[in-house]
């Protein structure tokens, strides 16, 4: 898919699928302090867990609104200014996990190259 002037390529479909399972995992991984279990009374309103809780739902929904217009543009190879802003604020979200150990290869390859933007 042919680069926008200034901006990182887009991905290919599995490294939109790879970056938003990353990510979602390390939400996930960061949440599981405000995991409850079954029967469990709810976290108190604006609670720390219930602040988490409610932080590691709104990124899950980020994610995935942000990777939307990103999935469309690679599926139609048209690169788009939505798409390429979308791609960014997924790499800039992943930028907070550029060191982990847990972050495939080819990730850290595209989150290290398109950044600092």
């Amino acid at each position: 898919m042919p680069q926008r002037s200034g901006q990182p390529p887009l991905p290919s479909r599995q490294q939109l699928a790879n970056l938003r399972d990353f990510v979602h995992g390390r939400t996930y991984s960061a949440a599981s302090v405000a995991i409850r279990l079954d029967g469990a009374p709810p976290h108190a309103e604006g609670s720390p867990l219930d602040d988490v809780s409610k932080v590691a739902n709104a990124l899950y929904e980020v994610v995935n609104t942000l990777g939307r217009p990103v999935l469309d543009a690679v599926h139609s190879g048209q690169p788009n200014d939505e798409a390429c802003a979308s791609w960014i604020a997924l790499l800039l979200i992943a930028q907070h996990w550029r060191d982990s150990p847990d972050l495939p290869a080819d990730l850290k390859a595209l989150v290290d190259g398109a950044l600092p933007l």
